[in-house]
């Protein structure tokens, strides 16, 4: 009989501290829903997700923060996304996101075009993987428009870095960087150019 007593109360103290659990998590996350709703994105914001389990907000929160640039925001909340909730909902979701954090990594990237190339190169391979891991996902056919324009954009670096080496006098490597672009790039306009430029250099 005492026993039975016992494990009520436990039962009724596990009941009440679970109870208390869900009231602090919906306090703690009151702020977080204000912020998103208002487009703001911040490093509380970040943390109070991160705290408490609510996937849901995460996504919506690391979609504010990509619409901000706040591209390790958007990373913070989602490279463990999956690891962190159990069956979270769309997964394929948070996936796009953060190709489109890297995205918004190589936009940044103007003024270096070494530095683009090695962060269209990561975002090539996310699309890639995104493109394998999520066939069936509706976000597949914003990925086509976006490759396209990230392998133009790539090309039209690798052209500038070629034109650099050839106004420096070392035909090799401009050579070198122009047959790669017309082999990887064909069907770019920066591969065009490639092509018309090796033309150019064997009739000399």
């Amino acid at each position: 009989m005492r026993l039975c007593v016992v494990l009520l109360l436990l039962a009724g103290l596990a009941g009440c501290a679970s109870t208390g659990s869900q009231q602090r998590q919906e306090e703690g996350l009151v702020d977080a829903r204000a912020k998103i709703s208002m487009g703001r994105c911040d490093t509380k914001l970040i943390s109070d997700l991160r705290q408490h389990q609510a996937p849901e907000l995460e996504q919506q929160a690391a979609y504010v923060c990509l619409q901000q640039g706040e591209v390790v925001a958007v990373e913070t909340l989602l490279n463990d996304y999956q690891k962190r909730h159990v069956e979270p909902p769309y997964p394929d979701y948070s996936a796009y996101l953060l190709t489109l954090a890297q995205y918004a990594r190589f936009e940044m990237t103007a003024d270096d075009d070494a530095l683009r190339l090695k962060e269209g190169r990561k975002v090539h391979a996310q699309f890639a993987d995104f493109v394998r891991r999520y066939p069936d996902s509706d976000y597949r056919t914003e990925v086509a428009p976006r490759l396209h324009e990230l392998l133009e954009d790539m090309a039209g670096a690798e052209y500038r870095l070629a034109m650099q080496a050839a106004e420096a006098g070392d035909r090799q490597t401009a050579e070198q960087r122009m047959n790669y672009i017309a082999r990887h790039y064909a069907h770019t306009a920066s591969g065009r150019e490639a092509n018309a430029w090796l033309d150019r250099m064997r009739e000399k």
